[in-house]
């Protein structure tokens, strides 16, 4: 689902005319997958387009964070919910290895699991031993105004350079279709697309 729709893009491409919504439309379903993925994001299903909406993820961790041994680091945020935590060094991860969720704590938006002060239970530092299910990601509702403001701005900059022919890969005389790259990310919508970078991605 997009965090943006076709209704706010217009007030980001002046002169243009009611009745757009189609191809706007279009620019934002391929421009919010690409942001997505240079903020880390990946796809929730195999095949499909990398994905910021909110969904259940699973990820194979190898342990805590060097700095602190009772913390989990995430490779996403924001985490919202926590649906379970094994913790196997055989990968097998049944119940048996369930980590039981009355020892740890959730801090979803900075996407951390801390062992609680009184917590019974240890990460383990092997190679995929903790396999983490969880709830990650954004919607039209809970998304940052100012994220959903750097995906405008790079929609309209998108449109821009359509509109004048840029970016174009092949096109077709016939059906008067045509294929176009995604630009690179402007320096101001980079620099506000920062603060919501994946803990696994660095964006420069």
């Amino acid at each position: 689902m997009s965090l943006v729709g076709a209704n706010a893009l217009y007030s980001y491409t002046p002169g243009l005319d009611d009745g757009a919504d189609g191809a706007l439309n279009t620019i934002i379903a391929q421009c919010e997958p690409y942001l997505a993925r240079l903020l880390g994001w990946r796809e929730t299903t195999v095949g499909q387009s990398a994905s910021w909406d909110s969904a259940a993820r699973t990820f194979y961790l190898d342990g805590p964070s060097v700095t602190d041994p009772r913390m989990l680091q995430l490779p996403v945020t924001p985490v919202t919910a926590i649906t379970s935590i094994h913790d196997d060094a055989l990968w097998g991860y049944g119940s048996a290895y369930l980590v039981a969720s009355g020892d740890y704590t959730l801090v979803g938006e900075d996407g951390q699991v801390w062992i609680d002060p009184d917590g019974g239970h240890a990460w383990s530092t092997g190679k995929r031993n903790l396999k983490v299910i969880c709830t990650a990601g954004y919607s039209p509702a809970t998304a940052p105004e100012s994220l959903k403001e750097a995906i405008l701005r790079y929609c309209a900059h998108v449109y821009t350079l359509r509109k004048g022919g840029h970016g174009r890969r092949t096109a077709s005389a016939g059906g008067n279709s045509a294929t176009f790259d995604l630009p690179p990310v402007p320096d101001d919508v980079r620099r506000m697309l920062l603060p919501f970078r994946c803990p696994s991605q660095w964006l420069s």
